[in-house]
């Protein structure tokens, strides 16, 4: 394949490299010097602050080792088109380091010694992506090492050979560790057969528009653009000869989902906290430069690099350093309650894969001067995904998703259903976490309170109805199992400007209390909120920069208040800052069908924030009207003639 003759582990030096370029390299350097300090001599491992995760203490130091050295390789990898005295200083250091480290974690004689891998291991995931990582560093790392130790890495390796692998985007891990053997002489003729299966079983999990549904996860997210956009195409940068016919067919799938995903951030550049492993931050952008590199991109170079800058310089200028000066664990900041457990401090660097930028050529268009503005920015727009059943919509700057189609698998409700499960998800608002296994969060859509147990339970499986550019619709449960606890619930959701319509058919078995919560207000400061309740059915809620409204239509018995404004207020919910006011309307049903309808409201405007005033709610025809929005007329059949 064509892409394979432009792709140059040996790149040229520059006297004079673009300031772009030379931007991104002090990014990266940035986040490269704290881990110098942590970099002690006859350690294979970083030791850097965090939880430990639930694999176990092996896997957490090999991740601690493997994810850096990804940030680093491409960092270094830059070093031979510019580098400065600095530069070069602290490279020598961390080189040192990494090649002393990888003899040292592969030596089964050594104390340092990671272990080996073996069935669904997390080993397996950190040999995958440290497979990339040597393939960057040849020049300083693996072509400089003896014989010996690179045969002691590969026997190393060689653990992973036949392992069980997630079935999800991990089965790309298996398929670059038997390519590197294979490239290295270490292979056999039965591993082509087994990574032409696992490749027959990545693309079985292929849905059509650029979407791949996650295997056993069942979930559409994030993992779309930092898994499967990613490590395909560093397969077909590194492998693809072997099979050009597949090579075509995996550039066609990222083509596709490029031009698309363009509409994913807001024109800050942050892309709405969706999905899991949302602590990875800014390697939402990882595609971008890769695909570039591959020439297998139809985004306008400039615009994807407008989007890289943006997104990486939303977060890294945001307080997401831990006291050693690493990548925290959290969103905007340290916030360690809300990752997941599989995450451990070493985790989150595996942000380096937004890095690949430093991969392309100085004089490549994506190092332009000018820039390009995000699709967000230059107009309100609402683009329906069928796929994965998401609908984004910008207004006023930011970007919403809207998610009629969560398939929040059981292996995934112990990483918090909330995170694929609200209604929506929206730059610049973020959403609150369960602060324990039994309390569902009571923002972002409607939830159900078992009167006998206090359990709160939220959406967890959905199925879609309508996937529309000015409606959605979906059915689900409220509910769990054991409990034999449901509440059956077809919503539906019309848009306009930052307002949401939402109407809930419910039918409940049980008594309940039946909950819906808009976006929650989240702030640094307990003493922001400013609330103001202008009517017994509306509640206003701003802190100068932005603000949530919500408004009782009809079935709501009255409102709750659901905040944090001080410490003493209970743990920390919100995951974009410590304090946060939320109100929910309330509605106690026993075992009953109803109808529940309400106005709900986020942006940065207060005029467009003020209630509706409720012209008719006929049936198939309801009339709003507004001081600054105007009319709103919405015609649908589903819609029942309320009084």
């Amino acid at each position: 394949m064509s892409v394979l003759e432009d792709f140059d582990f040996h790149p040229t030096a520059v006297a004079n490299p673009p300031k772009h370029y030379r931007a991104w390299q002090d990014r990266a350097r940035k986040l490269l010097e704290p881990l110098l300090n942590l970099m002690e001599e006859g350690r294979a491992d970083l030791p850097i602050e965090g939880q430990a995760s639930d694999h176990d203490a092996n896997a957490d130091r090999l991740e601690s080792y493997a994810r850096p050295l990804l940030l680093f390789a491409h960092w270094r990898y830059s070093l031979d088109v510019y580098s400065d005295d600095n530069d070069r200083n602290l490279s020598v250091a961390m080189e040192n380091w990494f090649v002393k480290g990888l003899i040292a974690g592969t030596d089964p004689e050594s104390p340092r010694f990671w272990g080996y891998a073996a069935n669904f291991h997390q080993h397996s995931v950190e040999m995958g992506l440290m497979v990339i990582g040597l393939e960057l560093s040849r020049s300083w790392l693996w072509d400089k090492m003896s014989a010996d130790h690179r045969d002691q890495v590969l026997a190393w390796l060689e653990s992973d050979v036949g392992n069980g692998h997630h079935w999800n985007n991990h089965m790309f891990f298996g398929i670059f560790v038997m390519e590197f053997l294979s490239k290295e002489g270490k292979g056999r003729p039965s591993y082509r057969a087994v990574i032409d299966r696992w490749f027959d079983e990545l693309e079985g999990m292929y849905h059509g528009e650029g979407w791949f549904m996650d295997g056993m996860n069942q979930a559409f997210d994030f993992y779309n653009a930092y898994a499967w956009h990613f490590y395909s195409v560093w397969w077909i940068l590194l492998y693809g000869e072997h099979d050009p016919v597949r090579c075509g067919l995996w550039a066609s799938f990222t083509k596709t989902f490029l031009k698309d995903y363009i509409h994913f951030f807001a024109t800050s550049g942050e892309h709405p906290a969706f999905g899991r492993s949302i602590t990875y931050r800014f390697n939402a952008t990882a595609p971008f430069g890769l695909a570039q590199l591959a020439g297998i991109s139809d985004v306008d170079p400039v615009l994807a690099r407008t989007i890289c800058d943006r997104n990486l310089d939303f977060f890294i200028e945001k307080p997401i350093y831990q006291s050693q000066g690493c990548l925290s664990l959290g969103w905007y900041d340290e916030f360690i309650e809300m990752v997941e457990t599989y995450s451990c401090g070493g985790s989150t660097y595996w942000a380096a894969k937004a890095f690949a930028p430093l991969l392309l050529k100085p004089d490549d268009p994506f190092w332009k001067e000018e820039t390009r503005a995000l699709p967000s920015e230059q107009s309100d727009f609402s683009k329906v995904f069928r796929i994965p059943c998401l609908i984004t919509r910008a207004t006023e700057g930011d970007v919403e998703i809207i998610n009629a189609g969560s398939q929040i698998a059981s292996v995934n409700t112990r990483f918090g259903p909330y995170k694929w499960g609200n209604l929506s998800y929206r730059s610049g608002f973020g959403f609150l976490i369960g602060v324990d296994k039994n309390h569902c969060p009571v923002d972002g859509g409607l939830t159900a309170e078992n009167q006998k147990d206090d359990f709160v339970y939220g959406r967890h499986y959905t199925a879609p109805i309508a996937v529309e550019n000015d409606h959605m619709a979906c059915l689900y449960s409220l509910g769990q199992k054991f409990e034999q606890f449901q509440v059956s619930v077809e919503t539906h959701m019309w848009w306009k400007a930052g307002w949401q319509l939402v109407l809930h058919q419910f039918i409940s078995k049980q008594p309940a209390v039946l909950r819906h919560g808009g976006y929650a207000l989240s702030s640094d400061s307990p003493d922001s909120f400013q609330v103001v309740r202008t009517q017994n059915d509306y509640v206003l809620t701003m802190t100068g920069e932005r603000g949530v409204a919500l408004q009782s239509i009809y079935g709501y018995g009255g409102f709750g208040c659901f905040e944090r404004l001080r410490e003493s207020d209970g743990p920390r919910q919100h995951i974009q800052a410590p304090f946060h006011s939320l109100a929910v309307l309330e509605s106690e049903v026993g075992g009953e069908s109803g109808v529940l309808v309400c106005l709900s409201w986020a942006g940065s405007t207060r005029e467009e924030g003020m209630p509706w005033k409720v012209e008719s709610l006929d049936s198939g025809n309801w009339h709003f009207s507004h001081p600054v929005l105007g009319d709103w007329l919405i015609r649908d059949e589903v819609l029942p003639a309320l009084a």
